[in-house]
């Protein structure tokens, strides 16, 4: 009993020193949402600007009327 138990501590320790440290894992951050608002806001400017660029052309055509029927 008195040989197994220094015997049983150096194995343990011998094992322990044999193993390499596992290195800590990456810390993993969210992912930004940012892009989802950026795709939003880019739709809405690009409906903002069809939106005037059809009222302008409703515009010019009705000028245009105008301008036909005052002639």
């Amino acid at each position: 009993m008195r040989i197994a138990s220094p015997l049983a501590c150096l194995l343990v320790i011998a094992l322990a020193g044999c193993s390499p440290p596992k290195p800590p894992e990456e810390e993993r951050r969210p992912e930004p949402q940012a892009a989802a608002v950026v795709q939003a806001a880019d739709a809405y400017k690009d409906s903002a600007r069809a939106a005037v660029a059809k009222t302008e052309d409703a515009a010019a055509k009705e000028k245009a009327a105008l301008d036909a029927a005052t002639q």
